[in-house]
């Protein structure tokens, strides 16, 4: 299944920090998932799976990294 890599904007550094921990524990984070399938959309794919959080970028911004699965394109 092809996967697409999103990458979201957290608010501060504490925040993405939160949200990794919450996956690493096995939990989730909705307003993180809606976010990244809200992004998938926008792309103009459809998503075939939930989110998997990946990570966050050391930087300034700090944005958190997703992977989603897609479902492949077909071309007609």
């Amino acid at each position: 299944m092809p996967m697409v890599r999103i990458e979201l904007r957290a608010t501060d550094r504490a925040e993405a920090q939160r949200v990794v921990r919450a996956y690493a524990d096995g939990g989730r984070h909705r307003p993180s998932d809606d976010a990244a399938l809200d992004e998938v959309a926008r792309l103009g794919r459809t998503p075939a799976g939930r989110p998997r959080c990946v990570g966050m970028t050391n930087g300034q911004p700090t944005y958190l990294k997703f992977d989603v699965e897609v479902y492949p394109e077909v071309a007609g």
